[in-house]
Formats: structure tokens, C-alpha cells, sequence
């Protein structure tokens, strides 16, 4: 999150001409770069200026905020309003250059082929030159100008991708703390890797909306001139098929939507399991989470499977324009009229347009905006979320009036300018649920005190007193009912759950304020932090890890303190921080840092150690939301009954360096191609190779059938033009002619049920294999070691849940399918060709290594940019993730600014990678589309330069046929290579398949373990040694001694020292060595699952899911209603659950987030007490409970 990045060479395309942009020459470089190598994302480019996603982003923000004034906002007519003439009029300008293209290239060709007509007396040598000239030109303007117009459009698409995204990520951070944020997190991640890459595919659609329908009326005209009223047959069979594709996108978009849900679904619950994952292992929840996520998958998988099913109905709509031919010429002939080839083809031209244009990519585009429309809806719905109630956290200051100076003011104000120092609270009820919702709670109520400059005020109270809601009041995260805040001067905060950042030690406490070298020595002094950095490999350099991951709970307690304190601030508001450190530590921090190096600061913290606040200036006793007592310590004392406890420990702490010198590990880019592994080993994943050999078979038998049925075509439009009606008697020519229908109409029919067979055959198969390939990586993930998730973050395995699993999903199967018909479909092409000229066999075999030389130029570049793009997400997601978990944080610091700059810097780097990659896309197509069309040219005017007789259908079918090998050549090389980008999310899942799991989850039979083992609960621990990482230096060393039942034994150390480590090696979450026997069992061959299930443990971070309160308490119904009432009753939480809307399916926020953190200790305590363990461990379970 803090993260800087050496600045980068500035893009070529800004300084190159109009041609080099035109003819992508500009790419060579990177081309270049990647051939014979691979790129590493420091040879990327800066991000182009008109793709900056701060400068978009805050673009579409006036958009936005003029939109919210509507009464049905609107993010469509947003986009609309923002972009509409940059993309309106060049779609409009683009479809009508291709209907005019697409009207006069199939009269030319059919000109073209009556010259070779044995009937043809009118058309001279010099006019053949013409019409090969006009056929090839046509292809040479449309190559010229589609790629061009394509990479405009995903620019656009880009911009508008950006900008969504930073509007996405500002609401994150001003969502309301107090809405049900329940998934918001996984919602917003959800919506930037599925939802907002729609854009993209959208724009490239656009002008298909109404370029179809136009061609259809065009072309359905001209058709009918050529053949008169059986034109009207072909061109209804067409329309019939319309309505199918309506279905086809309401379906679709129907499918959509569903999958989205359950996909959201999925990862949300993906990122809780990963949050909460040494808790999962700990309570041996792997299996029934495993059923949770293989429920909702099967669910997304449903939904996929329609939507693949629909692609692949409409898949099969290529042989449509055939039909349609077929009975349009059917009737034709039997009406009496000759056919000839110059019909024929022209008529067939036309047909293939009409359906690839209505039947396509029409209901391509009305899909597209079906799917659009969901997102936008998606989109809308996240966009309008409550925000938090003082607009970041900091209210916009006015000048202060007459009322405000008495004490009149409703609401929060917050003059961080003023020159008098000072907090006040005037009779103020405020309450966390939302404004209008019924029957709110006041969560506090009519608090009043006052804080003055150099004041030290201590605010105590049971668990759920208020302490913490009576600061996320001050800090305008509640809804004020009624009542005052009145705060002049800067404010600091330090939160009770402490929030850091995968970056160093020094840029988490520096955060966003200026370094100043004296200011931040004296912080680690009074923080006690400065000897812990003395002893790390790195100093403050040293990176933290995710969440703070390498630090114990009061290391990341300390640090989260010195940030605060760094701040030059007037107002310190410390929630709580000297929970998680030993007594001796806080007495110290309270000395150093409170009393002495803040002294002339207003300080306001919230703390159960009454003992604490001796000096205290103020107190105020919270109980059930209101200010009961107020005065200082010697007069609260004895009315406040709590019993306090004081250990004696040292104050010297040193981090964890073994892991923290190992914390920060970059993701590792893949080298090379896709290895040919990686394909063997999707496949084997579906366990049955004959399968997969037999869909290809039918791809092969589908294709030949299609080539026999346009040679048997060819054939019968040559047969009817050298048939002289006085030398065939008349039923002669209708026989042959019934057995060319037949035989025409058997092809159609036997290649429209094999492309049926094939293409749902197909998708059954990928479907099934990514359902499998998700669940070994789940597998993989959740039984990975507790070391593995210490080293990867969470926006790495989210990663692959989320945008690698989708591509697996879709993505990869469609380009799977594209590159095997572009083999198949290329052989066909290539012999029908031949067989009418064999001398074609040359130019295109030249065609073919021309087309593989570029690929083999464009494949390097590709893989490697597909591999950046895909690993420059990854830390877009992280830091989206751990931005929520810090919401508070952030705003009270004033940071959402500093924020939002970091999040646009991962957008920037994610966006030049995806530049460069769609930018040699684009190159390779164009260049490509240039040598097929010097294809066209070799064989238009082959059948001109050759000096020998051809028959008219042999030079129409040859033609028509080279112009197919252009579009499956240009189209299909690039599949080929996407299937090669695509399948680095199956290298990227495999690798995560395949890390190397815990030990074995079951225990061996021969061990013979009782059904009621630990009966007793006898721990007893020889010479145990325990390290994090097998190169790891050892934590524990030599540990020995014995635990009897039914003792209570108290694990006591400095910070540090390595009492959670002791926890970690009862239950094998990380290297034990030694041996560690429970009832006379050694725990090393004990199954995990039998380990762990019959251990009871309270964890340090109480870690609770979004969902009901039942489910956090026993989430796979295990236990009765009674006994979830009992255990509430045992941890003293009866009586506030009973108060609460719904009881026991009252709903918690992510993490709990609507608990104070000493209810959520408190709720783990009680499933704790569900499981009717022997042996319960405590790691500082009551660190935030009151000591009563």
C-alpha cells in the first residue's frame, strides 16, 4: 500500500506519427523485447496520460455527482452524458465504410465470375482486371481501417473501466461503517474483476446495434433483385432465427446476472475463509467450509453452464446462412429459373453476411448490453450505498456562528484550524443504524463533557458499554439523533483492532505525514519500539506483511500507536491500544508517550485498566450507551467495582524476525511458453482422455461434412450452367437434380446435428473440468500450511478465485474451441481451395509460414504482458481488501486522498501492461489481416494469369474460400495465442493446486486413537523446538514440562517472547520438532482433523463471519438452540443478545464489525464453551474484556 515505483519510460506511441499509430509500428519495440525473452514488468511503459486513472476517474466523478441529482440515478446515461461523442459518431461513420464494403464486394466477385461462364460474351479481360481489383480492394480497406477503429474503441472502453473503478474505490472509502456493510469487500472486488472488464467487450459491439438491422434491409434488397421472390424464402428463414436470438440474450443476461451472484457469493465468503484461516484450521472447519464453497459453486457453475449452452446454441447458427441458401435455390430452380454461379456466389456472399450480421454479431451486441445493463446495474446499486455520515470522516468546516459558540449547534462540527483546542459534547444520541430505518437504536445517549487543551480524559466501561461507539461518535462515523460534537483541532486516532500495511515498518508509522527524522526517533522511544527495530535484518525497513502479519497483537499494537502519535495532531483518540500488551509495557507507554510526550495534546482513551488512569484529568464510566459516572480517578475509584490484575514482565520486546524477514515475497512471473505439462494437465483433470479425442474427432467430422456440402454446391451451380436444354432430356436433369437437393440437404442436415453434438460436448467437458479444477484449488489452498499465508496476501489467492477461475470458466473455453476449429476449419479450407486450383496449394502454404513467423514475433511479447496483467491485479485487489478492514483509520487520519493516489498507482501499473498487450493484439491482428489479404490478391488474379480454362463455380468457390482462410487464419492465430494467455490461469491455478499440503488429515488406523480421546487433557511437552519455515530460526528451543488435568496453567512472557507459539505447536500449525503427547498420544501421528476437532481455543483476533449470530456461534448447526442460549448465559452476553433484533439471527457485519471487539472475544469464547472440550487454550482471550 505504500509501495513506490521507479518511474518508467515514457509510451513510444506518444511521440509516434500518424502512420506509426496507424500501422501499430510503434510496437515493435516491445515486440522486439519479447521475442526470444521474456518481458519483466520493469520493461513496461509509463501508462498513456489518457489513461490515467486519477485524471478519468475524477473526469467521470462530476458525471456522477450530476447524475445523483436525478431521481433515478443512472450509470449508463452517465456514461452516455461522459462519453457519447467520443464514440457515437465514429461507430456511426465506421458502419456505414463496412455496409458499403460488404454491399459491393460480393456483386463484384459475382462480375468477377461471370467472365469465366461458358455463357459470358459482355465481360472483356480489362473489366475481369476491375472486378479483382474492386473484390481485393474491398478486403485491403476494410483490414486498413477495422484494427484502427477496434483499438479506438478499447481505449475508450479502457477509460471508461478506469474511471468505474475509482468511482468504486472512493465509495469504499466513504461507506458507512454503521450500514450492513456485510460482503462489501468481496463485493467491490467482485465488481472490478468481472463486472467492470464488460465495458471493454461493450464498446467493441456498440455499432452492431444498428449496422445489422440496416444490412439486413440492404442486402435482403439486393437479393431480391438477383433472384427475384425465392430471395424472400432465404431471408424469412433468417428472420425465424431472430426471435432465437432475443431469447438468446434475455437468457443470457438472465445467466449473467446469477452467475455474478453466486460468483460474489463465492468470493466473498473466499475472502472471510481466507481471513479467518488459522481459526478455520484451528476449530478443523476445513471440511464444512469446503461444503459451504462447493455449494454456492455449484450454483455459479449452473448458471455458467445455461449461459454456455446458449453460446453454444448460437454457435450452431453458422449453418443458418447455408439453410437459408439451400431453400432459397431450391425454390429458385424449381420455379424454372437456370442457377448459375454468378447467383450463387453473390446470393451466398450476401447470406453469410446476413448471418453473421443478424444472427451474430447483432444479438452479439444486444447481449452485450443485456450483460452491460446488469453491471451497470451492479454498479449502481454499490455506488449508492449509505456513505459515512460525515462525508469522510472530516466535516467541511464553515465559519462558526453565534449558535455553534453556545453550544446550539445540532449535529458534528470540525474546525481543525481553530486556534482553541478543545472537544465537546453537548446531550448528544447517536445511533449506527441508518436514517429512516425503523425502530433505531441509540447506541449512545445523551453523553456531555468537555476536553480541554493539555487534558487527559480515560473512558471505561464493561464490554459493550459504548467506550469505542462514544469515539466512532467523535469521529462522525454514527448518525447523530440529536445533540452536539464540537472538535477544534487536528485530530490522530489509534484503533482498537490495529490496522497496517503491506509495506515497511518506518512508511507504516511515517503514513502520510512528512518525515521528519527527530520527531520520529522520540516515537519509537516513547513507543518502545526502538530497540525491536535494533534487532530486525533490515531496521524499519523491514516489511510488516499483510495486516501486519509478521507482528505479534501488542507489536501491532505499538506500531499502530507510534503512527498516531507521529501525527501532528491536537486531539489524540486511542481506542483502547494498551490491551494487547503486557501491564508493565502499557504502564510505560502510558508514562512516556501519554503523560510526557503528548502532554500539551488533548488525550481521549478508551482502556479496561481503571489502574491506568491514576493521572487522568477526567473519567467517564460508559454503561449501556450512557455517560452514568463522570469525575476523576480518586472519586470513581470506589464506585467503579472491578478487580484489576497486574503481571510483572519486562519491558523488552523484540519482533518475530524469523518470519519477518521472510514476510514479503513478490508473486513469481511464469518464464517461457505454457508448457505442454499444463495442457496435459487440464485435461487429465477431466479423467477421461478418450473424450476429450472424441470431441476433437467430431470437430474433424462436422468440418468435412461442411466442406462437402460447399463443393456438392460449387459442383451443382456448374452442373446447371454447362447443361444445354436441348441435349439432356428433362427428366433426366430433374433426377440429377432431386439427387444434388438430397445429397445437399442430407449434408445440411447430417453437419447441423454433428455441430450440435460437438459444440455442447465441448462445453460439458470444459465446464466439468473447471468445476474440478476450482476444487482442487480450494483444496489446495485449504489445506496449505499456515506458513503459506504468511507469505502470500490475500489479493493473490483472491486473484485466482476470482478473475483466473472466470477465465477458466469462459474465457479459456472459448478460445479452446476457437483454436480447434481454426485447425480444422484451415485443413478444409485449404483442400476445397486446391481442388478447384491446386496450384493454390503454394500461396497458401506461403500464407500459412508468413502467418506463423508473426505469430512466433507476437507470442513472447503476449505471454509475457498476459502474465503481468494478470499478476499487476493482484495487488488492485489487496489493497481494495485491506482498505476496508482500516476504514475508520483512514478517515479519522485524514488519508482517503493519500488513498485513492495509491489505488490510481495500481491502476496505472495494471493499466500498462494491459495497454501494451491489447496494442500488440491489435498489431498482430492487422498485420496478419494484410498478408490474407495478399492471399486474396494471389488468387483473384491467379485465375487471370494462368492460361487455362476454369469452370465459373470452381473460381467462385475458391475466392469465397480464400476470404474464409483470411478470417480463419487472422482470427484463429489469434486464438491460438489467447489460449496461450488464457492457460496462464490454469498455470497460475495449478501452481497454487499444487502447493504442498499439511500433514495427513486423518489419522492412521493403527494408531488406535479412542472415540473420547482426551478424556483426560494431560499435555506434556519434551525438548519441543518450533520454527515458522524450514530455513526458519527457531522460536521455541528445547522446551520440556508437563501439564496435569484439570489444571489451569498461565503461559506468562514479555512480547514477543513466544507464549502464541506455544499455541501454534499444540495444534502443528507450523514445524514442531520434539514431541508433544496428549493423554499418552503423540500428537505428530494424529490426523489433523482429530487433532484439532477435540482442542477447544479462544484466539488472540477474535475472528467472526458475516452472517447471523447463530451461524458464528455453531455454523454448521451442530448444537440446539438451548445450548447457544446457555453458552451466551455463560460469558454473560445473554441479556444483550435477547435485546437485539432478531436474538440469535441478528446479523453481523463483516468481522463482526457491529460488535465492540470485546463482544466479539466474548462470542468466541462461547463457541468455544459449544465444542465440550477437555482442553481449552486462551491466547489472550480476555486482552479486551473488562476485568470483571
Amino acid at each position: 500500500m505504500c509501495a513506490t515505483k521507479e518511474p518508467r519510460k515514457p509510451n513510444p506511441v506518444l511521440k509516434a506519427n500518424f502512420l506509426s499509430k496507424w500501422f501499430f509500428i510503434w510496437s515493435r519495440e516491445i515486440l522486439r523485447k519479447g521475442h526470444g525473452k521474456s518481458i519483466d514488468p520493469k520493461d513496461l511503459y509509463a501508462h498513456i496520460p489518457s489513461l490515467d486513472s486519477a485524471e478519468v476517474s475524477h473526469s467521470l466523478l462530476g458525471y456522477w455527482e450530476r447524475e445523483l441529482k436525478r431521481s433515478q440515478p443512472n450509470v449508463l446515461h452517465m456514461i452516455f452524458k461522459a462519453y457519447g461523442t467520443s464514440f457515437v459518431p465514429i461507430c456511426i461513420l465506421y458502419s456505414l465504410l463496412e455496409i458499403s464494403l460488404h454491399t459491393m464486394q460480393p456483386l463484384l466477385l459475382g462480375k468477377f465470375v461471370s467472365f469465366f461462364s461458358e455463357s459470358n460474351t459482355n465481360e472483356s479481360m480489362e473489366a475481369a482486371y476491375l472486378y479483382a481489383t474492386g473484390v481485393v480492394l474491398c478486403s485491403l480497406i476494410k483490414a486498413l481501417c477495422y484494427h484502427p477503429f477496434m483499438f479506438y474503441l478499447f481505449e475508450l472502453g479502457a477509460r471508461i473501466r478506469l474511471a468505474c473503478a475509482g468511482l468504486v474505490y472512493r465509495k469504499c472509502l466513504r461507506v458507512s461503517v454503521a450500514a450492513d456493510n456485510s460482503g462489501m469487500s468481496g463485493y467491490a472486488i467482485a465488481i472490478m474483476a468481472t463486472d467492470l472488464p464488460q465495458f471493454n467487450e461493450t464498446f467493441y459491439y456498440f455499432h452492431e446495434l444498428w449496422k445489422g438491422p440496416l444490412e439486413g434491409l440492404i442486402f435482403g434488397y439486393i437479393i431480391y433483385q438477383v433472384i427475384d421472390w425465392p430471395a424472400l424464402v432465404g431471408i424469412a428463414t433468417i428472420i425465424l432465427f431472430i426471435p432465437l436470438q432475443v431469447w438468446a440474450a434475455k437468457a443470457t443476461a438472465r445467466f449473467k446476472r446469477l452467475s455474478a451472484e453466486y460468483g460474489d457469493e463465492r468470493v466473498k465468503l473466499m475472502n472471510e475463509i481466507i481471513s479467518a484461516m488459522q481459526v478455520i484450521k484451528m476449530y478443523a472447519w476445513e471440511k464444512s467450509f469446503g461444503k459451504l464453497i462447493a455449494r454456492v459453486r455449484k450454483k455459479e457453475i449452473g448458471a455458467i453452464r445455461g449461459s454456455m449452452y446458449v453460446y453454444a446454441a448460437l454457435q450452431c447458427t453458422d449453418m443458418i446462412s447455408k439453410l437459408s441458401l439451400f431453400l432459397c435455390l431450391v425454390a429458385y430452380v424449381f420455379t424454372g429459373d437456370v442457377v448459375t454461379a454468378q447467383k450463387v456466389f453473390i446470393v451466398s456472399s450476401y447470406y453469410d453476411h446476413l448471418n453473421q450480421s443478424l444472427l451474430h454479431l447483432w444479438p452479439m451486441a444486444i447481449n452485450s448490453w443485456a450483460e452491460t445493463h446488469v453491471v451497470a446495474r451492479r454498479l449502481l446499486d454499490f455506488l449508492l450505498q449509505q456513505e459515512d455520515p460525515a462525508d469522510g470522516g472530516v466535516a467541511n468546516f464553515n465559519d462558526v456562528d453565534d449558535d455553534l459558540q453556545h453550544g446550539n449547534y445540532f449535529g458534528r462540527m470540525h474546525n481543525p484550524r481553530a486556534m482553541r483546542k478543545s472537544v465537546t459534547l453537548h446531550e448528544l444520541t447517536a445511533s449506527w443504524d441508518q436514517p429512516g430505518q425503523e425502530k433505531r437504536q441509540r447506541h449512545i445517549e445523551n453523553i456531555s463533557f468537555q476536553v480541554e487543551e493539555q487534558q487527559f480524559v480515560g473512558i471505561v466501561g464493561t464490554v459493550g458499554s459504548g467506550k469505542s461507539t462514544l469515539l466512532a461518535a467523535l469521529l462522525g462515523e454514527l448518525d447523530i439523533i440529536s445533540g452536539s460534537v464540537e472538535l477544534n483541532g487536528v485530530i490522530s486516532y489509534a484503533p482498537q483492532e490495529p490496522w497496517l500495511n503491506r509495506c515497511t515498518l518506518r512508511e507504516n508509522i511515517i503514513f502520510m505525514e512528512p518525515y521528519d527524522d527527530q520527531r520520529y526517533k522520540d516515537v519509537l522511544r516513547v513507543c518502545l519500539l526502538d530497540k525491536d527495530i535494533d534487532q530486525l535484518p533490515h531496521g524499519d525497513a523491514t516489511i510488516v506483511g499483510e495486516s501486519g502479519a509478521s507482528l505479534s497483537g501488542g507489536q501491532k499494537a505499538r506500531v499502530s500507536l507510534a503512527r498516531a502519535v507521529y501525527r501532528k495532531a491536537d486531539i489524540y483518540l486511542l481506542d483502547d491500544p494498551l490491551s494487547a500488551v503486557d501491564t508493565h509495557v502499557g504502564r510505560l507507554l502510558l508514562q512516556r508517550c501519554l503523560n510526557e510526550f503528548l502532554s500539551d495534546k488533548i488525550r481521549i482513551l478508551v482502556t479496561h485498566c481503571v489502574s491506568l488512569l491514576r493521572n487522568a484529568d477526567h473519567m467517564v464510566l460508559m454503561e449501556s450507551g450512557r455517560a452514568t459516572i463522570q469525575g476523576r480517578y480518586e472519586s470513581l475509584k470506589k464506585l467503579i467495582h472491578f478487580r484489576m490484575s497486574v503481571a510483572n514482565e519486562s519491558e523488552v520486546a523484540r519482533l518475530r524476525a524469523v518470519r519477518a524477514d521472510s514476510i514479503f515475497e513478490e508473486e513469481q512471473q511464469h518464464q517461457g511458453s505454457v508448457k505442454l505439462s499444463s495442457y496435459k494437465q487440464y485435461y487429465a483433470v477431466l479423467g477421461l482422455p478418450f473424450v476429450v479425442c472424441l470431441i476433437f474427432f467430431l470437430f474433424l467430422l462436422a468440418r468435412g461434412f461442411e466442406a462437402t456440402m460447399d463443393i456438392s454446391l460449387s459442383k451443382w451451380a456448374t452442373w446447371e450452367e454447362t447443361q444445354p436444354d436441348e441435349t439432356e432430356p428433362e427428366i433426366e436433369r430433374r433426377e440429377i437434380r432431386m439427387r444434388m437437393v438430397i445429397l445437399y440437404a442430407v449434408l445440411i442436415v447430417s453437419t447441423l446435428i454433428l455441430y450440435m453434438v460437438r459444440t455442447f460436448g465441448f462445453f460439458m467437458m470444459s465446464l466439468r473440468i473447471s468445476l474440478r479444477l476450482h476444487n482442487s484449488l480450494f483444496n489446495g489452498i485449504i489445506r496449505a500450511s499456515m506458513q503459506f499465508f504468511t507469505l502470500a496476501t490475500s489479493g493473490r489467492i483472491l486473484n485466482r478465485f476470482s478473475s483466473d477461475i472466470l477465465s477458466i470458466d469462459i474465457t479459456l473455453p472459448q478460445a479452446m474451441m476457437d483454436s480447434w476449429e481454426f485447425f480444422v476449419n484451415g485443413l478444409a479450407v485449404i483442400v476445397v481451395a486446391s481442388s478447384a486450383n491446386y496450384w493454390l496449394l503454394i500461396p497458401a502454404l506461403i500464407m500459412i509460414s508468413l502467418l506463423y513467423l508473426a505469430r512466433r514475433l507476437y507470442i513472447g511479447a503476449s505471454r509475457s504482458l498476459k502474465r503481468i496483467e494478470i499478476i499487476s491485479r493482484s495487488p488492485i485487489y489487496s489493497y481494495t481488501n485491506t482498505t476496508f478492514k482500516g476504514l475508520t483509520a483512514i478517515r479519522a487520519l485524514s488519508a482517503t486522498k493519500r488513498l485513492e493516489s495509491g489505488f490510481h498507482n495500481y491502476q496505472n501499473e495494471h493499466t500498462s501492461a494491459v495497454y501494451l498487450h491489447a496494442s500488440i493484439n491489435r498489431a498482430f491482428a492487422f498485420w496478419t489481416d494484410l498478408i490474407c489479404v495478399v492471399y486474396i490478391l494471389v488468387v483473384t488474379f491467379s485465375f487471370l494469369v494462368i492460361n487455362r480454362s476454369f469452370y465459373s463455380g470452381d473460381v467462385g468457390l475458391a475466392i469465397t474460400q480464400s476470404m474464409t482462410l483470411g478470417i480463419i487464419c487472422q482470427w484463429g492465430m489469434r486464438q491460438t495465442v489467447e489460449l496461450e494467455n488464457q492457460m496462464t490461469s490454469v498455470e497460475r491455478v495449478l501452481e497454487y493446486v499444487q502447493i504442498p499440503p499439511e500433514p495427513s488429515y486423518e489419522t492412521e488406523a493403527a494408531v488406535n486413537l479412542p472415540a473420547n480421546w482426551p478424556s483426560a487433557g494431560q499435555l506434556h511437552f519434551k525438548d519441543l523446538r518450533l520454527r515458522y519455515g524450514e530455513h526458519g530460526h527457531y522460536v521455541l528451543k528445547g522446551l520440556s514440562f508437563t501439564i496435569h488435568p484439570k489444571e489451569k496453567v498461565g503461559i506468562v512472557g514479555r512480547t514477543g517472547a513466544g507464549k502464541s507459539s506455544v499455541v501454534q505447536a499444540i495444534f502443528r500449525l507450523a514445524l514442531n520438532e520434539g514431541l508433544i503427547e496428549i493423554d499418552g498420544y503423540d500428537i505428530a501421528k494424529l490426523g489433523l482433523q482429530d487433532l484439532r476437532s477435540r482442542i477447544s481455543i479462544i484466539p488472540q483476533d477474535p475472528v467472526l463471519f458475516s452472517g447471523t449470530l447463530r451461524y458464528n456461534l455453531d455454523p454448521f448447526e451442530h448444537q440446539p438452540d438451548e445450548e447457544l442460549w446457555q453458552a451466551l448465559d455463560a460469558v454473560k452476553l445473554k441479556t444483550f443478545v435477547s435485546a437485539l433484533n432478531g436474538g440469535l439471527s441478528y446479523r453481523l457485519h463483516d468481522g463482526g464489525a457491529n460488535f465492540s471487539m470485546g463482544q466479539r472475544q466474548l462470542i468466541c469464547l462461547a463457541r468455544a464453551i459449544l465444542r465440550h472440550s477437555t482442553i481449552l487454550i486462551m491466547d489472550e482471550a480476555t486482552a479486551n474484556v473488562d476485568p470483571m
